[in-house]
């Protein structure tokens, strides 16, 4: 089953509250990636996005589950800037994962 999340849809094309898609991940993203075989989040029709907004949706899955979210999770529709932003965040969850498993914590 794949779930699909349209951000234009749910923050219009602007995505700059980081709090905001922090609690957007927790209820719309992390339970459906247990779920579904394919998440796509889909990034068309956004014109901006700081790297608050785009941590705080995507650092903490790769935080929490490491690199194999990469096979579950499909960005889709991303501006050159915003794929940036994406690249950084999956890279700062992956590292965090793996600061976590050597520390133990």
């Amino acid at each position: 089953m794949t779930h699909e999340i349209d951000l234009r849809n749910e923050f219009g094309p602007r995505l700059t509250d980081g709090s905001e898609a922090y609690r957007f991940r927790v209820s719309k993203i992390d339970a459906y990636l247990a779920i579904c075989d394919q998440v796509v989040v889909d990034f068309t029709g956004i014109r901006s996005a700081n790297s608050s907004f785009v941590n705080a949706l995507i650092s903490g899955l790769f935080e929490q589950h490491g690199a194999q979210t990469l096979d579950k999770l499909v960005f889709r529709g991303c501006l050159p800037t915003i794929q940036v932003l994406v690249q950084s965040a999956v890279d700062l969850g992956i590292l965090k994962h793996s600061e976590r498993a050597a520390t133990g914590h």
